[in-house]
C-alpha cells in the first residue's frame, strides 16, 4: 500500500491515514504530517528569512504507527543535520513540538526539551543522526579509513559539516511511499556567500504499508516498524583526484527506562550460505541500540555493498565497510543542534541511562575506480525498532538444494538396487538341457 503525499513545501500541511499489516506484527494505522505550517508557526518564516539569500527548507516529517498495543512515532528531519528520532509509547502517547525552541533557538538552553511527549508514555526512545560526510584522497587505493588514518599515513582528508548543508523542500519520490531530502550545495561558508555548487546529494526515507522486500539491490526485508533510507551521491564533486567517501552515524539509545543498568550499543554481523537476493553478498550487518534487548530496542541495519550505478547490478557493486563504536565526544557539539537534543535536552549528558555511539561507513574497495570511476554512490540501509527482519533460504533455493542433493541419491538407491537384483538373479540354480530327457550311461 502506497504512501501519497501532494506537497511537502514547508506551509503546507497534510494528513494520511493508511492501514499497515505485517506479517508478526501489530495492525498499525500511519498518520504522516509534514511540518511545520506556516500559517500557524511564524517562527519557520522568520527562519527562512534570517538565513542566507538561498536559504535551506526547515524539513520535518512526522510520521505515527498506531498498533493495537503500542505506538511508535517517527520524526525524519534536515533541521541542522538529517537525522531521525523514533521513540515507542503507549496508545494514549502524543508528541508536541516547540517550533520557536527547534528553529530559532539562540542557545542549546532554548533548544533543549522542544520535542516532547508525556513521560508515562515513553516506552522506549532513540535517534540517528548522519552527522558529516567525510572525504578523503585515497592515494595508496586502500580504501580503508583506518589505514588512511594512521600516524604515519600522508592522506589529504576534507570533512563536510552536515549542519553546513542547505536542504531543498522535501519532495515525493517515485510511487509517492518516500520522502527525499535532497541538496546542491555544500559548504556554505560563512565568509563566502558563492557556496560551491555541485551535483546531487539526498536522502531518501522511504515508508511500506506491508511486508515485503525491496525490489532494487540489495533487496533487503522491509516490514511496518521501520524506514528505509537510499543515501546517494550523484555527480557530486570530489574535492581529490582519488577522493572516496564515508559517512559518520551517531546512535542515541535511551537504552534502559525502567532498569538500573544501560544497556550497551553492538555492530554484529550474521553470515548466510543464500545470496540469492543479493549475488555475491553473504553477510548482513546489525547496528543494535540494545545488545542485550534486541527485541525491544532499535537497530540499523545493512548489507555490505552499495551501488556505482542508478541501475543496481552485481557488477555495479562495491564494498561497505564500518570501523567500530566510538563515543561522541568529537561531535557533541554537532548534537547540541540537532533533532536528538531537542528531545533529550540535558538527558543527553546527565542521563546514566542515555548512550551516545558513533562509527564510520565507508564506500569502495581497492581497484574499482575510485568515486570518480562512476561519479555515483548509493547505499541502502533500513532503521527500525524491534528485532531486525532475518534472511531466511526461500522455498526455490530450497528446492533447488533438494533437487541437488535428491537426484544424486535417488539415482545411486536406484542403481543399488539394479546390482543386487541382477546378481541375485545370476546365482539362481538353472538345470542344464531342457531337462525332459533319459538318463544316458557314458559309453
Amino acid at each position: 500500500m502506497a504512501l501519497t503525499i501532494s506537497s511537502l513545501r514547508v506551509g503546507l500541511c497534510c494528513s494520511l491515514i493508511l492501514a499497515m499489516v505485517g506479517a508478526d506484527l501489530d495492525q498499525r494505522t500511519l498518520h504522516v504530517m509534514p511540518y511545520p505550517d506556516c500559517d500557524k508557526y511564524p517562527s519557520c518564516e522568520q527562519a527562512l528569512n534570517q538565513s542566507s539569500s538561498d536559504p535551506g527548507f526547515p524539513n520535518l516529517i512526522y510520521v505515527s504507527a498506531v498498533g493495537t498495543k503500542d505506538k511508535l512515532h517517527f520524526v525524519l528531519t534536515t533541521i541542522n543535520v538529517p537525522s531521525l528520532l523514533i521513540l515507542q509509547t503507549s496508545m494514549d502517547g502524543q508528541m508536541y513540538f516547540n517550533w520557536d525552541g527547534i528553529l530559532l533557538a539562540d542557545n542549546i538552553t532554548d533548544m533543549a526539551n522542544a520535542i516532547n511527549v508525556s513521560a508515562s508514555s515513553v516506552l522506549y526512545q532513540y535517534s540517528v543522526l548522519f552527522t558529516r560526510l567525510i572525504e578523503y584522497n585515497d592515494t595508496s587505493d586502500v580504501a580503508n579509513l583506518a589505514i588512511a588514518d594512521e600516524p604515519n599515513s600522508k592522506t589529504e582528508w576534507k570533512i563536510h559539516d552536515f549542519r553546513d548543508f542547505k536542504w531543498m523542500n522535501a519532495t515525493t519520490g517515485q510511487g509517492g511511499n518516500s520522502i527525499i531530502f535532497s541538496t546542491a550545495y555544500h559548504d556554505i561558508n560563512k565568509t563566502d556567500a558563492t557556496g560551491n555548487l555541485t551535483g546531487s546529494l539526498y536522502f531518501e526515507f522511504e515508508m511500506h504499508g506491508e511486508d515485503g522486500r525491496d525490489e532494487d539491490l540489495p533487496h533487503l526485508i522491509y516490514n511496518t516498524n521501520m524506514t528505509q533510507l537510499n543515501f546517494v551521491l550523484d555527480k557530486y564533486t570530489p574535492a581529490f583526484a582519488n577522493s572516496r567517501f564515508a559517512l559518520e552515524v551517531a546512535v542515541i539509545s535511551n537504552s534502559s527506562v525502567h532498569d538500573d543498568l544501560p544497556d550497551e550499543m553492538s555492530i554484529e554481523e550474521t553470515k548466510s550460505i543464500d545470496d540469492e537476493y543479493s549475488p555475491g553478498v553473504f553477510k548482513i550487518v546489525n547496528w543494535y541500540s540494545r545488545q542485550n534487548h534486541k527485541d525491544a530496542g532499535g537497530y540499523i541495519q545493512w548489507k555490505p555493498v552499495c551501488y556505482l550505478d542508478a541501475h543496481r547490478a552485481r557488477d555495479k557493486g562495491t564494498e561497505v565497510q564500518y570501523y567500530g563504536l566510538t563515543g561522541t565526544q568529537h561531535i557533541d557539539d554537532i548534537l547540541n543542534t540537532s533533532v536528538a537534543f531537542a528531545y533529550f535536552g540535558d538527558r543527553l549528558y546527565t542521563d546514566k541511562n542515555v548512550v551516545r555511539k558513533a562509527s564510520n561507513i565507508s564506500f569502495g574497495f581497492s581497484n574499482d575506480g575510485f568515486y570518480v570511476g562512476s561519479n555515483y554512490t548509493a547505499w541502502t540501509v533500513s532503521i527500525g525498532f524491534g528485532t531486525p527482519p532475518e534472511e531466511s533460504i526461500s522455498t526455490m533455493v530450497i528446492a533447488v538444494i533438494a533437487a541437488g542433493l535428491g537426484i544424486p541419491v535417488i539415482i545411486i538407491v536406484i542403481g543399488g538396487l539394479y546390482v543386487c537384483i541382477k546378481r541375485r538373479r545370476s546365482q539362481t540354480y538353472e538345470p542344464l538341457g531342457n531337462g525332459s530327457g533319459s538318463y544316458a550311461p557314458v559309453n
